[in-house]
């Protein structure tokens, strides 16, 4: 808010061209709105739901709401930021669920790659909006819905074009590990505060727990398991950051038999209690 070059519109819309002083996207974190980044120059290493992503000149990224984002790294980056909350988003009807196979797409791989000219018709849409949010007028509520939901349909129908033409082009399917692999974080993520055993994916995916995380270390580097550890600590850590929780209820959440087997798991994995986590 002390940044011209970021808008806030009654808690339900942020648009900003200073990504990198976004410092609530440095550590790993989970919001109830969608983001849509544009890069138009430099780079951003960052996360999404544990998977790594190098953005650079025209690419976009989107970041759904139940996803947790992390950004690593920015170099010199020329970008600018949509943020709309679920409230928001609901009001305007707008649900990116619904238009299925640009959903899934993006839960595959959340950057798309766009042609200079298309990303630069959508940078008119930053400039109106902030605009407007800066001078609210009497028409401004209505204005900024519009452009809203311009936008969000731009990005929806930019990215799906394009994926297509690159999968008619290129003609090539994810192979099996791939596959597999994407399946088991995907069902990581729904079960991660119930189930950190390897056995009840195996058992999920019809394999055998050691068939399973070979094919994980094989494609990843990682095995199975530091998978899921790596995401139980990712949600410990949002807990720990951006709660009230005590650390008896994030134990409890995360199906931990006690606090003090999640504070010996946690210091395991991080090498730092939670009490000094959260300090």
């Amino acid at each position: 808010r002390s940044s011209r070059s970021v808008y806030c519109y009654r808690n339900r819309l942020i648009v900003t061209d200073r990504i990198e002083d976004a410092e609530w996207f440095k550590l790993p974190c989970r919001m109830d709105a969608i983001t849509i980044l544009i890069c138009i120059g430099g780079e951003v290493d960052c996360s999404i739901n544990l998977k790594h992503y190098h953005i650079s000149s025209d690419m976009v990224l989107v970041n759904f709401p139940d996803d947790i984002i992390q950004i690593h790294s920015v170099k010199a980056l020329e970008a600018y930021a949509v943020l709309i909350s679920s409230d928001f988003l609901n009001e305007l009807e707008i649900d990116f669920k619904q238009r299925s196979d640009f959903y899934l797409d993006i839960r595959q791989n959340a950057v798309s790659l766009l042609p200079h000219a298309e990303i630069a018709t959508l940078k008119p849409y930053y400039s109106l909006l902030s605009s407007n949010i800066g001078m609210m007028r009497t028409e401004t509520p209505e204005v900024i819905r519009g452009l809203v939901q311009a936008f969000s349909y731009s990005v929806i129908s930019m990215t799906r074009l394009y994926r297509q033409q690159e999968e008619g082009d290129e003609s090539v399917r994810l192979d099996r590990n791939k596959q597999l692999f994407n399946k088991f974080l995907a069902l990581v993520k729904l079960h991660h505060t119930c189930a950190r055993g390897v056995k009840f994916y195996a058992d999920k995916l019809c394999l055998t727990p050691n068939y399973l995380s070979g094919i994980i270390k094989e494609y990843t580097g990682k095995t199975a398991s530091e998978w899921v550890n790596e995401y139980v600590i990712l949600e410990a850590k949002i807990m720990l950051k951006n709660s009230d929780l005590s650390i008896s209820q994030i134990s409890y959440q995360l199906n931990f038999p006690s606090q003090s087997s999640f504070g010996k798991y946690f210091k395991q994995q991080t090498g730092v209690g939670p009490k000094a986590y959260r300090r």
